[in-house]
């Protein structure tokens, strides 16, 4: 360290030296300051105090340190700069893991004292939740999730937001490492085999013609037709289907909790347009009359109320239950419609990139993963094709 000796007009000498900092993390220019002092043992603890300073305020000079009371405020803190960044729904997400797993045993804690040890014993936590949960109807108890990483993950971007505001030096979260989750048979898919989807749409074709029925007869035969997520399904205008080209355009989706409607779906790939088949279209017209008792609407109403007035998701997941149970079948929820449309698509030999495609998945690996092993009844077939081409060279 270069510290020179200077005297002052009034004949007392100082020690001054130029100090480098480091690169300002927010706007990357290099950062000098100069120190003076009475001595040269003084200059130098003052010029290493400024590099401290420097460092504890996030390598930058642009702002001022923030401070946080704990990790609840630092959280907080994140979540509102993260909701203007992120749709409704991914909102509605982390503000349940914020609440339900993250804060309840980490809110209090001053910023100082979560280490890695603090945070991979949680983690351990959730991790043997999750293997040794009950599951019900496909769902763990509440309270044990097993997206553990994905709550280790937010917990990794809250802290780095505290050291992009340099209230903490380091993010102690990245020295956690998230165990494997056991594999459960409970996670097998649900969906109807043929037998089950024959009673299910008899069952249908034979309730009365009610407003009410008539709506959800034609909610489940639209689902099962297209394999559309059902928020997609309750969140489509009359503007959105074309009846002229058999097609339905999706842009949207309904948030469950919510309830509402959010312009852009769950990925970019979801964003689709789906051809449908005659009956389909067939039934969505009658129902298009019936949904205004026969008036014309000056509206561009949701396909799936009645009267302008629709259901909650909650009150549709109750009724379809219901309608279930009546009809003698296994309760396969919303999502089951999805994956019945993608099974008999499989085992018809359609292509699986246009299974992708209609289904709105972003990746091929996420439909064949999810769907390759309903193609099982094909095995057999494929067998003896080989042995016929083999006995065909």
């Amino acid at each position: 360290m270069n510290i020179k000796e200077y005297t002052k007009k009034d004949g007392t000498k100082v020690y001054r030296t130029n100090v480098y900092l480091g690169v300002d993390s927010l706007t990357g220019k290099q950062v000098r300051t100069s120190v003076t002092a009475k001595s040269r043992k003084m200059c130098e603890t003052k010029a290493h105090q400024s590099i401290n300073n420097f460092i504890n305020n996030g390598s930058t000079i642009a702002r001022e340190k923030v401070v946080f009371d704990n990790f609840e405020s630092l959280a907080l803190s994140w979540f509102e700069s993260y909701k203007l960044t992120v749709k409704e729904n991914s909102v509605s997400v982390a503000d349940n893991y914020l609440h339900n797993y993250i804060l309840p045993p980490l809110g209090s804690y001053k910023l100082s004292k979560i280490t890695p040890v603090l945070l991979q014993e949680l983690v351990n936590k959730w991790a043997q939740n999750a293997d040794t949960a009950e599951i019900v109807n496909g769902r763990r108890e509440k309270g044990k999730c097993k997206d553990y990483k994905l709550l280790l993950n937010f917990i990794k971007r809250i802290l780095d937001f505290g050291m992009q505001l340099g209230a903490i030096e380091d993010n102690p979260a990245i020295k956690v490492f998230p165990p494997k989750l056991k594999t459960r048979t409970s996670n097998k898919i649900k969906y109807f085999d043929n037998v089950e989807l024959k009673q299910f749409l008899t069952y249908l074709d034979t309730l009365d013609p009610t407003v009410t029925n008539q709506k959800s007869k034609t909610l489940y035969k639209l689902l099962l037709a297209t394999g559309l997520r059902v928020g997609e399904a309750l969140a489509l205008s009359w503007s959105d289907i074309n009846f002229s080209d058999k097609s339905v355009s999706i842009t949207k989706t309904l948030i469950q909790q919510s309830n509402v409607i959010q312009e852009g779906t769950k990925t970019k790939e979801s964003n689709r347009i789906l051809f449908l088949d005659n009956e389909t279209i067939q039934l969505l017209k009658v129902w298009q009359k019936s949904q205004n008792d026969g008036a014309i609407s000056l509206h561009d109403s949701l396909v799936f109320s009645y009267h302008q007035k629709t259901r909650t998701y909650e009150l549709e997941r109750l009724k379809l239950v219901s309608h279930f149970k009546h009809a003698g079948v296994p309760n396969i929820g919303f999502h089951g419609f999805r994956h019945t449309h993608a099974s008999l698509l499989m085992n018809n030999d359609v292509n699986p990139k246009e299974i992708q495609r209609r289904l709105g998945h972003a990746d091929y690996a996420i439909t064949m993963n999810t769907y390759s092993h309903l193609a099982k009844s094909k095995e057999k077939e494929t067998a003896e094709k080989f042995g016929n081409i083999l006995k065909a060279l």
